[in-house]
């Protein structure tokens, strides 16, 4: 019987199969997160990688329920197009991605793999706030066709405010929202992270890595600045960000914004299921 207090870890006998699937040793790794997306395992050797089963998915999670309804991103139905995301993006980030490998499916879930990586998700500090400031900055610089997922449909910018409202009246929890907000019409698509946390980037020495942007999409530019404001945590974070994201490009004014995309980030519990006053009334970081 599971102890309730100890970490989720696959089990004896997922490891078994994982193992007989890819010829390799594997030890399973602890999730951080109860509705982590994915089993994890690091091979032995001298070589190590890291080894990723899907274990939530859009019938199973509201997360990435709420990613397909808005976005089109399946990583079940499209699992090799997320292992070409990374030569999508631009080459000089300060955070780069990970490299990713599909090796098939188990019972339909993808397994992917990565190279094992000798660092440590960073918490939430200056320094990282001016790293994703430059990421996001020059993420930021080149104007997508439109949002969705390249490995889907993409949609014109135009549709978005009717996309983002048909989902906040039929969300299942809808009555989380004391209003329906407004939806102005974005400026331009951009690559985005919905799910964007300091958990997600690994701080080496040197080199620091972007190891967790599977559910990378185009999304309106707006959008992906209110969710990064979500995650500053004091004024002198939100100068770093600042500062070095206006060294590549403009911040745009989000007031008129930031009510429709919080409501969006509820909704999709980017910061826990229900945390309404974690998240529609999180300090207006990015205000001047």
């Amino acid at each position: 019987m599971r102890n309730d207090d100890a970490p989720i870890e696959a089990e004896a006998a997922l490891t078994r199969r994982v193992a007989e699937l890819t010829g390799k040793s594997l030890s399973p790794l602890p999730l951080r997160w109860p509705d982590s997306a994915n089993w994890l395992w690091k091979s032995e050797g001298p070589s190590p990688q890291l080894f990723k089963l899907a274990r939530r998915s859009a019938t199973t999670d509201g997360f990435w329920w709420g990613v397909r309804q808005l976005f089109g991103l399946d990583r079940w139905r499209t699992p090799e197009a997320l292992t070409r995301i990374p030569s999508m993006l631009p080459s000089c980030l300060p955070m780069a991605p990970v490299p990713m490998t599909l090796l098939g499916r188990l019972e339909g879930a993808p397994l992917w793999c990565l190279p094992w990586c000798f660092a440590t998700p960073p918490p939430m500090s200056e320094g990282l706030a001016a790293r994703l400031g430059i990421q996001l900055a020059l993420l930021h610089r080149r104007a997508l066709p439109g949002f969705g997922h390249p490995a889907g449909e993409i949609s014109p910018l135009s549709d978005w405010p009717e996309r983002a409202r048909h989902f906040t009246q039929t969300h299942p929890n809808r009555g989380w929202l004391a209003e329906m907000p407004a939806w102005p019409l974005p400026s331009k698509a951009v690559w985005s992270l919905p799910d964007l946390r300091s958990d997600q980037f690994l701080a080496g020495a040197p080199d620091w890595r972007w190891s967790d942007w599977e559910a990378l999409v185009w999304a309106p530019l707006e959008w992906d600045l209110c969710l990064l404001e979500l995650i500053l945590e004091s004024r002198a974070q939100r100068d770093a960000f600042v500062a070095a994201y206006r060294r590549h490009h403009v911040l745009p004014d989000l007031a008129r914004y930031r009510p429709g995309m919080r409501s969006l980030a509820l909704l999709l519990a980017l910061h826990g299921e229900g945390a309404a006053a974690r998240t529609l009334h999180h300090p207006h970081w990015l205000k001047d």
